[in-house]
């Protein structure tokens, strides 16, 4: 842990680093063993995402509550993700072959009318690649440098999976409304 510290500047920081990482960590090395299938890739996966966090800590306002959970748990999956794609483990995690127009643009309009809630329940569903941004974007407040320094992936990476993510949100929505 040591080495984490020494990235963090106050004892407050450090403080709250070291309450995220003995509430999390086993939450996060679970996840990252069930997407990886190795211990040790694991272990390095948690630690990455440690790093990152380190590096962000700013965007977390309390160490232990639902909402910091969901940011960790956002993060080592991602990174699991990325290095099981690096490492040739499981087939591609994207279909690119998918063509998605480059017009679709989310109504103000209907999102005006639709609460909150409804909308963090609806991006809860879909897929994981659209979620996790979906939800670091909109509820967490990043912007795509943010994110995809946050889970390793490029920026237009991030904008495509905002616009498919984007996109599939808003059918649906449009089927239950």
């Amino acid at each position: 842990m040591f080495v984490y510290l020494t990235l963090l500047d106050t004892q407050e920081e450090k403080s709250k680093f070291e309450r995220i990482y003995i509430h999390y960590r086993q939450l996060m090395f679970y996840i990252a063993k069930n997407i990886l299938d190795d211990e040790f890739l694991s272990e390095d996966a948690v630690h990455d995402a440690f790093i990152n966090i380190a590096k962000s800590l700013e965007n977390i306002s309390d160490a232990i509550c639902p909402r910091t959970k969901r940011y960790v748990v956002i993060i080592v999956r991602n990174i699991s993700l990325n290095m099981l794609k690096k490492q040739k483990l499981s087939e591609d995690i994207e279909d690119m072959g998918e063509y998605i127009s480059d017009e679709l643009v989310l109504e103000d309009e209907v999102l005006s009318k639709i609460s909150f809630d409804f909308i963090i329940d609806q991006i809860t569903r879909l897929p994981v690649i659209y979620k996790d941004v979906l939800y670091l974007s909109y509820v967490e407040d990043l912007n795509t440098n943010e994110i995809s320094n946050l889970i390793n992936i490029s920026n237009e990476t991030v904008k495509k999976r905002l616009q498919r993510g984007r996109k599939k949100l808003a059918e649906n929505i449009r089927e239950v409304i």
